[in-house]
């Protein structure tokens, strides 16, 4: 997944020193049943590239929505799949068949949560990746 998205940053052009890109890290839980928790680490200016700022000087850094092409990616890959067949399984070896269908059903989602690198001084984090 850090490979793909490394790939999306460099694809986008985002590559100035090479300092975004060798910073992604990528963590992946199920927090919830059902639910694929992605936290991305990265340099704390992904989030502006990714969902775009105004800047504090009037300028405008337009969004790229790197997130969603990482998902779409995701997909194209097969990995979405291959996460969600092993969760399958883990759930199949600790619940009966039919909770394991309902919970498939009802609470199946991916959710990113982002953690700023070497974030300034005055940096608020927790801004949500917007991801459509």
């Amino acid at each position: 997944m850090q490979r793909i998205l490394q790939k999306i940053v460099l694809a986008n052009g985002l590559y100035q020193e090479g300092t975004l890109e060798e910073s992604i890290r990528i963590n992946a839980k199920v927090p919830a049943l059902g639910n694929l928790q992605i936290e991305i680490i990265a340099m704390y200016y992904f989030i502006f590239l990714n969902n775009g700022a105004q800047l504090w000087n009037g300028g405008v850094i337009e969004p790229y929505y790197i997130v969603n092409q990482f998902t779409e990616a995701l997909d194209a890959e097969g990995i979405t799949a291959e996460i969600y067949q092993q969760y399958t399984e883990w759930l199949t070896q600790r619940y009966p068949l039919l909770q394991v269908a309902r919970i498939l059903e009802s609470n199946k989602s991916i959710t990113y949560t982002f953690t700023p690198v070497d974030a300034p001084a005055g940096f608020t984090p927790g801004f949500p990746l917007e991801v459509y």
